[in-house]
């Protein structure tokens, strides 16, 4: 997809996907055909952004090792490192299929999923305003998190208070030279995992949500099918019935496009997804142990408060919007019935009921086709996640 695309269902995605291209874990369309040098420069690109949060996570991973015995230190840094473990789960996953995340982008320029009359160009324009919206405060709430962050350490520097990184560099770094390097190292980092994480977390919940209003637009279109049919008719002198089924076959292959998009969508992301509601209650559990012990007016307190803002906000996007879709996709069946049916021929009226029966199947994304995407396993998750806590203060 070109990110200057006309069309309206494929804008919705062109922040997310400049985004990630910028910070290395999207490659470029058409990446081929580019001068060879060109492809090694891009390459070479991704290949550090993917070593940089895999290093950083391995580091992480050590002082989790070294620090086990102290459950404060342990909870700093194990709800940082499961984040960034499934950010890392994540990217990998964008490298490898790559190319499919290529055609399903590109997939978005079809002309059965950008109908932008009346209603339905209202429902699209919604659409992409509600997904830039959605990148713009996750990562901003993300990029926010990682700045404290930074702050913390150097003011506790400037005052001569003693600071420990959450993660393992092998020196000491007394040296204000050697805290600086550590501490840019630091910055980029986590701020590389806060960008690249929400805009592919956006991405995804975008596709969703593109999946919804592609549900509903499809609705639109079989409840008003016979009054098209007969404006057409009207209009162009066709055959009523020649016409009624050219529409009918329109919206039936729109609807294959749009079960098409969901199943690459969890095809390609199902093992990131299942990763991230496999983990999420520990994230939060984990930080919730951490927040508890810290002064409410302090810059720590804040930071660890927007982090999980950032957590819950990601886990609530994918329930919602598979909620959505789940939702819409049930009523397919109930727009087929809100036709005027009555008065078209038996062959027709035959088609409609093969239609009704297939959306009696309706579309339910899954984390890896184990848990489902619904606002109930939203509330499972904290219930867990405060299970777990309970679990861990009780035996502090």
């Amino acid at each position: 997809m070109s990110l200057r695309s006309d069309s309206e269902c494929a804008r919705s995605v062109a922040p997310h996907v400049r985004v990630l291209r910028r910070v290395g874990f999207l490659r470029g369309a058409a990446l081929s055909s580019r001068p060879r040098a060109q492809r090694l420069a891009l390459r070479s690109y991704h290949a550090l952004a993917l070593a940089a949060t895999s290093l950083y996570v391995l580091q992480q991973a050590v002082y989790a090792y070294q620090e086990r015995g102290d459950m404060d230190k342990l909870s700093q840094v194990m709800f940082l490192m499961l984040c960034h473990v499934t950010c890392v789960v994540k990217q990998i996953a964008f490298h490898v299929d790559a190319d499919r995340i290529d055609r399903l982008i590109a997939s978005l320029d079809e002309p059965l999923l950008n109908q932008c009359a009346g209603e339905r160009g209202a429902l699209l324009r919604g659409t992409a305003r509600g997904a830039a919206r959605l990148l713009r405060t996750y990562a901003g709430c993300a990029v926010a998190t990682c700045v404290l962050w930074i702050v913390f350490p150097v003011i506790n520097r400037i005052q001569g208070i003693s600071f420990e990184f959450p993660f393992w560099t092998g020196f000491s770094y007394d040296h204000n030279a050697v805290f600086t390097l550590v501490l840019l190292q630091s910055f980029y980092c986590t701020n590389l995992v806060a960008i690249g994480n929400t805009s592919m977390d956006a991405f995804m919940a975008t596709i969703l949500d593109q999946c919804k209003t592609q549900l509903r637009i499809l609705r639109i279109n079989f409840e008003s099918l016979p009054e098209r049919a007969r404006a057409l008719h009207v209009e162009s002198g066709e055959n009523y019935d020649t016409i009624l089924d050219k529409l009918f076959v329109d919206c039936l292959v729109h609807y294959n496009k749009i079960t098409e998009m969901c199943t690459e969508l969890h095809d390609v992301f199902a093992v990131p997804l299942l990763v991230q509601f496999g983990v999420g209650g520990w994230i939060l559990c984990m930080a919730a142990y951490k927040i508890v012990s810290l002064d409410v007016l302090s810059i720590e307190f804040a930071s660890i408060t927007l982090f999980i803002t950032c957590i819950l906000i990601e886990l609530f996007i994918f329930c919602y919007y598979g909620n959505e879709v789940t939702v819409e996709s049930e009523r397919v069946s109930q727009s087929l019935y809100s036709m005027e049916w009555r008065r078209a021929r038996l062959t027709f009226r035959r088609s409609l009921v093969l239609v009704m029966e297939r959306a009696k199947r309706p579309l339910r994304p899954a984390a890896g086709r184990v848990i489902p995407l619904s606002l109930d396993t939203f509330v499972k998750i904290l219930k867990s996640s405060y299970s777990f806590y309970a679990v861990l203060r009780q035996t502090k």
